[in-house]
């Protein structure tokens, strides 16, 4: 259900407009504020909340918070154990190409866990 756009609201989309790096609410929250300095972190949680139940937004989590989406292309994440950072990936597995009992598969999202080029730089192709 499509709420009023608030000034709030717009500012938040404009932050998300083309932004990859799936940021967290408080990612946002600190980005709006400087353009809103009265927003509290509750409008921005409530707006954002909304907008994923909208489906103008995709929730990932990263293992210890949620991060935000705005980019509805049919896509995969890769998400890297070391720095938490979120990557879009290509679609790997087609959803109309599963076939599992007598599902009818809609749509997929792929999760990848690994760690990403830059901490295997800084590490030195140490894992640990």
């Amino acid at each position: 259900m499509n709420q009023r756009n608030t000034p709030q609201k717009i500012e938040i989309r404009k932050y998300l407009q083309g932004n990859t790096t799936h940021p967290s609410a408080y990612d946002i929250y600190n980005r709006v504020k400087k353009n809103l300095p009265t927003i509290s972190f509750a409008t921005v949680y409530n707006n954002l909340q909304r907008m994923v139940a909208d489906k103008e937004l995709m929730e990932l989590y990263d293992g210890e918070k949620k991060r935000f989406d705005p980019d509805h292309s049919p896509h995969d994440h890769f998400l890297c154990l070391k720095c938490k950072k979120i990557y879009d990936l290509p679609k790997i597995i087609k959803p109309s190409k599963i076939k599992y009992k007598n599902f009818k598969v809609i749509s997929s999202v792929t999760y990848i866990n690994g760690i990403c080029e830059e901490c295997i730089k800084k590490t030195g192709g140490n894992d640990e």
